[in-house]
């Protein structure tokens, strides 16, 4: 029964430790992180158990102590601190505010067997609210964001206001509570209203928190698929020159074989103008020019490379995204079929054709499993996945541009990407 008391008697101290596992990111923690963390949450359970604080001064001692434990464990700057501790903050506000709710409905029903063992149903029923807030609260909010990415902000005053908010609201629902007349007739329907509105208010400021870096994320994402595009289209450039050397000197040969030459010359200068013969002629230079190099980098893996290409449907897409965009999608069949043992199935098939008034790029091959989906796109399997998976991202993102979309199956061990976009006919009649 010691333990409860005392359990109860810290259990904001406590629930606010227990919730920060839920706001940190175990990647940043510090060296001797558990000597770390059991000494800076000991230190600040012994404070607030044994150092008489006036109540008022004890919530924003809470928040002060919940930082510098999170300060102490992680390599975090003021940023990261203020959302972890704030998020904490608002977890325990939650949890202990329905308890109270649940235990005050329940007295109100059976005041003396609540009354007799109210420290023991007290510790069971928050035990029971933080596993029913937490989980959701994790996979709604917390799994995507700090299990997968560091905690990066773009605006800081947001974390400023949402702290003090919160701050405020704990400070006023405690006068208040104070403020109603215990015994009344609304006595229980102003207790109920006002810890409902407390539990209202620390969502909105979680949900608030979490905006705020989910936007962060979409702003990093945005900026390297921007980082993408640009190497892409530097990476053309340098591919589209490489042609023209490589087409000039095609002339030169066929030039050279037309003058008299010895057998052997001649032989070497044949099968030079075999190889030649393999590149493509699409009806778009930069389908042609993508398709070369392509057509290379699978040679070198041992990759059949099957194409069946109108690149004239594509001529409305600017020249750098159609290599961004054949570029990943056949980038990534490459890297699937790498690791793949029978040569039967290191196969890969582009078309790209025009059905009604829709030009369609399709690119398929074979895959030994079926990936894991998230919005329509597989989740990379390496490790380092914050710098990975923008390939299939950029695809889309140029897809949508022109008012398509994209499309990508994984049955049959096959995985197919297929990228739909409307041609200027269709634009036009739809201008028009």
């Amino acid at each position: 029964m010691i333990v409860i008391y005392f359990i109860m008697r810290n259990q904001i101290m406590i629930g606010m430790l227990l919730s920060l596992f839920l706001f940190v990111s175990f990647r940043k923690r510090r060296k001797f992180f558990a000597l770390r963390a059991v000494c800076s949450a000991a230190a600040a359970l012994c404070f607030f158990a044994f150092v008489p604080i006036p109540v008022p001064v004890g919530f924003l001692l809470y928040f002060v102590a919940i930082a510098l434990v999170v300060w102490i464990c992680f390599r975090y700057n003021i940023k990261q601190v203020l959302f972890s501790a704030t998020c904490a903050y608002c977890v325990q506000h939650i949890t202990s505010k329905i308890t109270y709710v649940m235990m005050m409905i329940w007295m109100h029903f059976d005041f003396v067997y609540v009354g007799y063992n109210y420290p023991l149903l007290s510790l069971g029923i928050l035990l029971l609210v933080n596993v029913l807030v937490c989980i959701p609260i994790y996979f709604v909010l917390t799994r995507r964001v700090i299990s997968n990415q560091d905690l990066n902000f773009d605006n800081f005053k947001i974390l400023i206001y949402t702290a003090a908010f919160l701050l405020c609201a704990v400070f006023l629902s405690f006068y208040t509570e104070r403020a109603l007349a215990f015994g009344s007739r609304f006595y229980l329907i102003g207790y109920i209203s006002l810890n409902g509105l407390c539990v209202l208010f620390a969502w909105i400021v979680l949900t608030v928190n979490f905006a705020n870096c989910r936007d962060e994320i979409l702003i990093r994402e945005k900026r390297m698929l921007e980082q993408l595009l640009k190497k892409d289209r530097q990476q053309y450039e340098a591919a589209k020159q490489n042609m023209e050397r490589i087409n000039i000197h095609y002339h030169d040969i066929k030039k050279r074989r037309g003058m008299a030459m010895d057998p052997e010359e001649a032989q070497k200068l044949d099968e030079e103008i075999k190889n030649f013969k393999k590149l493509y002629y699409s009806g778009n230079e930069v389908v042609d020019i993508t398709l070369a190099e392509k057509a290379s980098q699978c040679a070198e893996a041992g990759i059949q490379f099957i194409c069946s290409v109108d690149g004239g449907c594509l001529n409305r897409i600017k020249s750098y995204q159609i290599y961004s965009l054949l570029g990943n999608a056949i980038d990534n069949a490459i890297e699937a079929l790498r690791t793949v043992t029978d040569e039967e199935k290191k196969v890969i098939r582009l078309d790209i054709f025009e059905k009604g008034k829709m030009s369609v790029i399709r690119v398929t091959n074979y895959i030994a499993n079926k990936p894991k989906m998230a919005d329509g796109i597989p989740v990379t399997t390496k490790r380092d996945n914050e710098n990975h998976g923008f390939g299939i991202k950029s695809i889309r993102n140029i897809a949508e541009e022109y008012g398509g979309m994209m499309y990508i199956s994984t049955d049959n061990h096959t995985f197919g990407l297929v990228v739909v976009i409307p041609t200027s006919a269709a634009s036009d009649d739809a201008a028009s």
